[in-house]
């Protein structure tokens, strides 16, 4: 069983949130603080006195560096020579649709410095010739990703209400994690764009583009459109949540809410005499099979 309950747990989660950029505080978020676009979604589901959320991220877009995988290296020296992005590397990473301006005096540049960052003076034109070898090297990707909420739920009965909820707006990629103590889920779709535009040389540490720039703008302008329909259904999800979901568990009485926290209390009741019960056949079944071997042991004259 944990040792804290679902409340504590929510309690202490909701009081390490931070909503706004604040360089005296952030939470363990590698942003620091919650994506603005999903902060009123979050704020309904902790309004329930059944859910809050345990991570977030409204959704991004975002050039990633492979990390190296050593064994995969046919010498030192080039294992040795891709150690500065062993583990991978986040080039470029925004969470709100890229604004292309109306006018550049250099296209290709103003892209190319934007995705890929200090890593742009180590970008060539130049192919490589030999697919296969492409294949063994670290892949840069461009990626869409959508929404993806975490929460935990007070019961089974909550979390199932809430990914039907889910299921129905769209994110057909939810789940409940299995779990004897917690009831966790996961809130996601597949609406996400994940393609390799580079790979990096493992000797000369270059970045060879394996697309031209003109792909590069069409991935944005993907991208873009599936960031308007990534906040379209996350306004309907706030809308759900507050109808469905919220508005019943406010109008919830005392007196159903006392009766509700006794049922789920003989609940978890039952559950831990559940195990002591199971663990004391076990401890039985152990005896009599150390009691039988014993006899067998024994010489009869």
């Amino acid at each position: 069983m944990s040792l804290s309950t679902f409340h504590e747990r929510k309690e202490k989660v909701i009081s390490e949130l931070v909503e706004e950029m604040n360089p005296n505080r952030s939470d363990k978020s590698p942003k620091g603080y919650i994506d603005a676009p999903i902060l009123d979604l979050m704020r309904l589901i902790n309004q329930h006195s059944q859910f809050y959320t345990t991570s977030s991220c409204s959704g991004r877009v975002a050039v990633y560096c492979e990390g190296v995988d050593d064994k995969k290296k046919t010498s030192a020296t080039e294992a040795e020579a891709a150690k500065s992005t062993k583990g991978g590397k986040w080039l470029y990473v925004t969470h709100d649709p890229v604004l292309i301006p109306d006018t550049l005096d250099d296209k290709e540049k103003w892209i190319l410095q934007l995705l890929f960052g200090d890593s742009y003076a180590d970008l060539t034109m130049e192919p490589i010739e030999d697919d296969q070898a492409i294949i063994n090297q670290q892949l840069v990707f461009f990626k869409f990703e959508p929404l993806i909420l975490h929460v935990e739920a007070e019961t089974a009965e909550a979390a199932h209400e809430l990914l039907g909820l889910a299921n129905v707006i769209g994110y057909q990629n939810s789940g409940i994690t299995p779990s004897r103590t917690r009831h966790m889920l996961a809130i996601r779709s597949t609406h996400k764009l994940d393609v390799p535009v580079a790979a990096v040389h493992p000797t000369t540490q270059k970045i060879h583009l394996l697309v031209n720039t003109s792909y590069l703008y069409v991935l944005f302008r993907l991208s873009n459109q599936k960031f308007n329909q990534n906040i379209d259904r996350m306004k309907k999800f706030e809308q759900a949540v507050q109808s469905q979901l919220l508005t019943k568990d406010q109008l919830e009485t005392k007196e159903q809410r006392r009766e509700r926290k006794r049922r789920d209390g003989l609940e978890r009741q039952k559950a831990v005499v559940g195990d002591s019960q199971e663990e004391s056949d076990r401890d039985a079944r152990e005896r009599g099979r150390m009691m039988l071997d014993m006899y067998e042991d024994l010489e009869i004259f």
